[in-house]
Order: C-alpha cells, then sequence, then structure tokens
C-alpha cells in the first residue's frame, strides 16, 4: 500500500503581532484525510496559525507545505488556494448579509471557477444535506445562528476543496445546532473520507468527538493526541482538566474548579417578574406569553435555541424593548426605561458588549458613570474597586479595541456594574471566550450573588455555566417550556446531563408544534 504524502507539514513556524508573539518554533505535521482539533484559551495562537495553514496570512518565519505547495512563493500558494476552505472565526463572518442563501453559495463558487452546471449539482446536494433547501431564498440577515453556520459550510464545500479550515464554527450556537452541525460534519467527512478537516474550537465536550487534539498554550503545542491518551497521560476524567494538568503550575489557578455556594439572600424576595410578556413584530411573535419569576440573589439562567427569544425578553426586561403585552416588574415596580430610578438598579451586558471602542478602559467607565449620575468622588472609588475586582488596573489606560476578547468581557461587566445595581442582566457574556476567562467571569458573578444579594439573569449557550445557575428557563419559538433546578430538569427530561435533556425537550417541543400546526421559530 502506498503511503500518502501529508496534507501539511509545519517546520519552525514562528509569528508575531508588534511585541506580541503568537507563535514559536511549531513543528507539526497533518496526514491526508485528518480530522484535528486545536484547543487552547484565547491567545494562544489557534487562528494565527489555521490562517496560516489556509494561507490567509504571509508566513514570517519557518515553512509551511500544504498539498505539496510551498506556502512561502507566493504563486505556489495562489495554485493551491481553490483546493482550500476557510470558514473565519465569527458567526456568518464569510457571508454577504443583504444576499441570499442561494446568491451567497453561488458568489463562492464563481469565486473559485465553478463550472455552473457542477454549481447548480453541487448547491443543491449542499442544501438537502444541511436542510436549507426550502430556504434558499432568504437573505442571510434573517437566518438564526444555526442557519448561518450550515450555510457558512456549503460555501466553504461548494468546490469541493481537500483542505477544510473551520476556525470555531460553533461559538454563540445552542447545543442542538452544535450537534446537528458536527453531526453534518461526520456525514460528509464519511461521504469524502480523503478530505482534511482542521477545526479550532472552544468547546472542550466538542474536542473531545476528534480523533485528534492538539492542545496550545502561549504560542507552543502543549499536546498532541486523542482524547484517551491525553486523558491517560494527565490522570484526568475530562479535556478540560487535561488541559489544566499540563500547563506550568503559575498558569492552573484560572482552571481550578468551583461550587457555588447556597443562597442565603433574599430567599422569597422577587426582584423581576415578568406576566404574559409578549413581544410581536408586525406578524412574527417573538416572545408568545413568558411567565417567570426570579427571586432576590438567585442567579437565573435562561437558555434555548438561537432565535427563540432570549434577547428580545431580556430587552424588554431592561426596559430597552417595551412589551406588546403583559407587563416585567422589577421589585414590584414596572419596568420604564425612562424611570431614573428603576434604571439605577439594572445593570444590563448586551450580547456585542456595549463598549466605546476609542475610549481607554477608564474613559468607558467613568462615562457609564457619569449617565447615572454618580459623584466623582464615588466614580474614582468605584473605578477603583472594580479594577482590583476584576484585574483591570493594568489595562486602565489601554483603549477597548486593543483589549483581547476576556479582557473585553470583563470591562463590559464593569460598566454593567459601576452603578452598584441589584439586578444584573448579562446577555451571553462568555460567548466565544475561552474556558479559563469562563471559569473566573462565573468566580466573579457566583461572588456578587452570594456575597452582596446582586440577582443575576443571564442567557448562555454553554450548559455546563447553566448547571451552575439555581434555577433555568429553557425557551424555544418564543415560549418558555420550562423553569426548574438544572438537576430537577434533567430528571423530569430523563435524561443523564444538561445538555441531552435540553436537546430532549426542545426535539420534543419542535415535534409537537409539527402535529398541532403551530410555527417554529
Amino acid at each position: 500500500m502506498i503511503e500518502r504524502a501529508p496534507v501539511a507539514v509545519l517546520t519552525d513556524v514562528c509569528h508575531r503581532y508588534g511585541r506580541i508573539e503568537a507563535l514559536r518554533s511549531v513543528d507539526l505535521t497533518i496526514p491526508a484525510g485528518a480530522v484535528t482539533a486545536f484547543v487552547g484559551p484565547d491567545g494562544v495562537g489557534k487562528s494565527t496559525l489555521l490562517g496560516l495553514l489556509a494561507g490567509t496570512k504571509r508566513i514570517q518565519v519557518g515553512a509551511i507545505n500544504v498539498l505539496g505547495a510551498d506556502l512561502r512563493r507566493p504563486a505556489e500558494r495562489a495554485r493551491i488556494g481553490r483546493d482550500v476552505a476557510y470558514m473565519p472565526q465569527g458567526l456568518g463572518q464569510n457571508l454577504y448579509a443583504d444576499l441570499s442563501i442561494r446568491e451567497n453559495i453561488a458568489f463562492f463558487a464563481r469565486l473559485f471557477g465553478l463550472a455552473r452546471e457542477r454549481t447548480g449539482q453541487r448547491m443543491a446536494t449542499l442544501l438537502a444535506v444541511t436542510g436549507l433547501s426550502p430556504f434558499a431564498g432568504r437573505r442571510v440577515r434573517h437566518l438564526s445562528g444555526g442557519m448561518k453556520q450550515k450555510l457558512g459550510l456549503c460555501c466553504a464545500l461548494i468546490h469541493e476543496p481537500k483542505l477544510v479550515v473551520l476556525d470555531e464554527p460553533t461559538t454563540g450556537v445552542d447545543p442542538l445546532s452544535r450537534r446537528q452541525f458536527w453531526d453534518l460534519v461526520d456525514g460528509m467527512h464519511a461521504q469524502s473520507p480523503d478530505i482534511t478537516i482542521l477545526v479550532a474550537t472552544a468547546y472542550m465536550d466538542e474536542a473531545a468527538r476528534f480523533p485528534r487534539i492538539v492542545m496550545l498554550d502561549d504560542g507552543r503545542i502543549l499536546a498532541d493526541g486523542s482524547p484517551a491518551v491525553l486523558l491517560d497521560q494527565t490522570g484526568t476524567s475530562s479535556l478540560e482538566e487535561a488541559y489544566a494538568a499540563l500547563l506550568p503550575e503559575a498558569k492552573r489557578t484560572g482552571h481550578a474548579p468551583f461550587t457555588v455556594a447556597p443562597r442565603t439572600h433574599g430567599v422569597g424576595e422577587v426582584a423581576i417578574a415578568a406576566e404574559n410578556l409578549t413581544r410581536q413584530f408586525d406578524s412574527f411573535v417573538a416572545v408568545d406569553h413568558a411567565d417567570f419569576r426570579v427571586e432576590r440573589g438567585e442567579i437565573f439562567g435562561f437558555v434555548g435555541p438561537n432565535g427563540c427569544g432570549k434577547t428580545t425578553t431580556m430587552k424588554m426586561l431592561t426596559g430597552l424593548l417595551p412589551p406588546s403585552q403583559g407587563e416585567a416588574r422589577l421589585f414590584g415596580r414596572l419596568v420604564d426605561a425612562a424611570d431614573l430610578g428603576t434604571r439605577k438598579r439594572l445593570g444590563y451586558m448586551s450580547q456585542a458588549f456595549s463598549l466605546y471602542r476609542d475610549l481607554t478602559v477608564r474613559r468607558n467607565l467613568t462615562l457609564h458613570g457619569h449617565l447615572f449620575d454618580m459623584t466623582r468622588e464615588r466614580l474614582a472609588e468605584r473605578i477603583g474597586e472594580l479594577s482590583a475586582l476584576l484585574d483591570l488596573s493594568s489595562v486602565l489606560d489601554r483603549r477597548a479595541e486593543t483589549l483581547p476578547l476576556g479582557i473585553r468581557q470583563r470591562l463590559s461587566l464593569a460598566v454593567a456594574l459601576i452603578h452598584e445595581p441589584d439586578v444584573l442582566i448579562l446577555d451571553e457574556p462568555t460567548s466565544g471566550v475561552d474556558p479559563v476567562a469562563r471559569n473566573r467571569f462565573w468566580r466573579t458573578i457566583a461572588g456578587l450573588a452570594r456575597e452582596r444579594g446582586v440577582t443575576i439573569f443571564v442567557s448562555t449557550h454553554y450548559l455546563s455555566e447553566a448547571a451552575r445557575c439555581d434555577r433555568i428557563a429553557l425557551m424555544n419559538a418564543g415560549r418558555v417550556l420550562a423553569v426548574e433546578a438544572p438537576e430537577i430538569l434533567v430528571r423530569s427530561a430523563g435524561a443523564s446531563s444538561l445538555e441531552e435533556a435540553f436537546i430532549a425537550l426542545i426535539e420534543r417541543d419542535i415535534a409537537d408544534r409539527s402535529m398541532t400546526g403551530r410555527p417554529a421559530a
């Protein structure tokens, strides 16, 4: 049997961004037909490494050979361009919002010189496999996160590449859509086993499904092997624990597991009440008669598929969006955006991190403090307190746009906390943030709830985070399906984990809607 040449070989590759070393002397070989996951916190070099392999970044130091081409030579890099597919980080980043699904796929086909007849055949196959055929005429701006994700894959695969590079393709996508996406990738690889797939992922549970995992830290390869080998090597029971065990001792603190203490503040005292909360946009009902109550000091999780109405509900709770029907109350008072007294009791961290990117950390905090009429003396004290609490002291004079994602996240939380609110509403605050930063973030908000009695209302796609909540509300297609403690929800669904319960309850609701003729999301 003839041994096939590797698809990619990296030799002593280094890469810098100014003073920052993104990659340090990386040596790596990728065999043909391999499926490999790259994992590690933000800033360890995953995206840089994948960008170099895809040919979207120029090599600074070292050599990279992909599909027999020396990527240091522009002509050779151009020669293999048609054989490489690259799906960049960020949901829908490679898509055109004003074009339809069909038009986006056709554009990528033309970009790679695919004949019109072959484009039609490939498009029909990909749309059918991904379940997007009924929506082929819909514009990207009107797609859910899961649909954008599937369309991105269609665009990446339209020209039948030999190497597929996916940079965190499921970040910000709900568990059901993530499972469907990876089942789709597995099915396509089974049909075309010669395709080589390289994936960067922020989800360790996703990495566990890959036959090979490359763990990165500080621009270097920390470990390389199958999940079983890495667990055996470290004597741990999960890949997240294995990663922590392989880190230098000074870096392990942020990975240490922790348990949220039992609640003692405000038991029985209602902080947030939603009654028949409804929001309709023309004929579309985004939130459909939602009912729930959240007690003071409670950590209340809000979970559900992309586009199910979570963000719309949270905007009504903050007063940013008026309900079409029903009402939202904060400590018994109707939520009203014009009522400064109510607004002062609320802190809101939006999905997009509402920061002024050209202002420094200090000026962002100062500006938001002034919006809440804080005195100069108290504002200065508060900036000092939050800088210490969230470890922002060393970056106070840096512009927000220059900060890594994990630090921007902490700054956004500081902005939401600057006026000392009684309630924090956090809309997917850890989306796209690495496990170390997520762990640290949850330590902070758990401390606020348990030590200071702050009520936390948080939406998340990470069910390991939802499991830390006192109770969670599960939403689908605008309706709240259940409000229970995580362990009760798991038992009632007859599942072995919260993720299994989530998927089972959502699939059950989708089936019920199909049988009764009620619209889906």
